[in-house]
């Protein structure tokens, strides 16, 4: 029951949110009074429910998401194996230090530019999000893994519990829903920083090229658009939290 009512007032915290930026939009609207520089609310929420009966949006959401989702699997991946390296073997961590900052200090979008000389626009935004996605899994794998309750550790070499057992009752448990939680905020970046990406890169096929298209013409879809890319962002990020905060409270 009081999850039930944490969960409603949520959601009208969340629609009271939507419904202020919705009022500042529709005076910013009769304030500029210039449609070629702020389409109106109404215009926009039209061509927001008219792109998805719209087959090239779709097919362009599904090129966008599939290159989200292959940047957030290969940085995954690479992250959880290199947190564990790090984890276990504290020279190795600090080996990898130098490296990781450099990650983290980079510029993404401007090395975009450097990516498209080597390969072109349809893998520059997929190499774009693995390295800004990456770092960010890497830290949160690394420290949920050190959160791991250091007796319960000393209490199962104590009792010769077998490694196996270590890691599907003990660390997994622990580092899942710190891990559930990062990887929706890595996707949910990754959505923005991808479709930024393939704006800069014109990447075919994607939402970023049908942003760039609309940008002479259609105002109003260009706005639609990148809330589009906003909603979607939302929506997966607050699902993998709402499912990582469904875990801890099982676990209490």
């Amino acid at each position: 029951m009081l999850l039930k009512k944490l969960l409603g007032k949520h959601i009208l915290l969340m629609i009271g949110g939507v419904a202020l930026l919705t009022a500042v939009w529709i005076v910013a609207y009769f304030c500029v009074g210039n449609d070629l520089l702020l389409p109106s609310f109404g215009e926009t929420v039209k061509d927001f429910f008219l792109l998805w009966i719209d087959g090239a949006f779709w097919s362009a959401l599904g090129v966008t998401l599939l290159r989200v989702l292959s940047a957030f699997v290969l940085s995954f991946a690479l992250a959880v194996l290199t947190a564990v390296l790090s984890y276990l073997y504290p020279s190795f961590r600090a080996f990898f230090a130098p490296i990781l900052a450099v990650l983290r200090s980079m510029p993404v979008l401007a090395v975009l530019l450097i990516i498209l000389v080597w390969t072109n626009d349809g893998v520059a935004p997929v190499i774009v999000a693995f390295l800004s996605l990456y770092p960010i899994l890497y830290t949160q794998t690394l420290t949920a893994i050190c959160g791991v309750d250091n007796k319960l550790l000393q209490m199962s070499k104590a009792y010769r519990v077998p490694m196996s057992v270590q890691i599907t009752k003990l660390y997994i448990p622990t580092v899942a829903p710190a891990l559930i939680k990062a990887c929706g905020l890595a996707l949910g970046f990754g959505v923005k920083l991808t479709v930024s990406a393939e704006v800069l890169a014109r990447s075919k096929h994607s939402l970023g090229v049908l942003m760039q298209d609309a940008r002479g013409f259609d105002l109003p879809q260009l706005f639609a658009l990148v809330i589009v890319a906003c909603v979607l962002g939302f929506v997966i990020e607050y699902a993998f939290v709402c499912v990582a905060e469904r875990m801890q409270r099982g676990k209490k």
